[in-house]
């Protein structure tokens, strides 16, 4: 896992995000303004008020489900940008200790010979 999966991963979640403001904002989600009686009348009005309000609950849904799925992206770019921290200072770890033991087999003297 790295830092820059993380990154990637903060980027889908910014990009749902915009995305979720843009279907927000749309004209379209403002149309009910335009349904009143003043507009139109009769069962034809009332079925056309009725399917836009289906059409603007199912895109609130999708809307909500795009921030729902940009909050996973962001726990998963934080999980994996703290498994890449671990994997860093685990190297870093090893790398000084191996550099801690050739420090210490270079000042030692050589361990004895099993010769007869």
């Amino acid at each position: 896992m790295s830092h820059a999966q993380a990154a990637h991963y903060r980027r889908r979640a910014d990009h749902l995000r915009t995305l979720a403001h843009q279907m927000r904002n749309t004209p379209s989600m403002t149309l009910q303004a335009h349904t009143t009686v003043d507009t139109w009348q009769g069962p034809r009005a009332q079925e056309c008020t009725q399917n836009l309000a289906t059409a603007q609950r199912a895109v609130h849904l999708a809307i909500d489900d795009l921030g729902d799925r940009a909050w996973r992206f962001d726990r998963h770019a934080d999980d994996l940008e703290a498994s890449a921290i671990r994997a860093d200072q685990q190297r870093e770890r090893d790398a000084q200790e191996a550099a801690d033991r050739e420090r210490a087999a270079a000042g030692s003297p050589s361990p004895p010979s099993s010769r007869v």
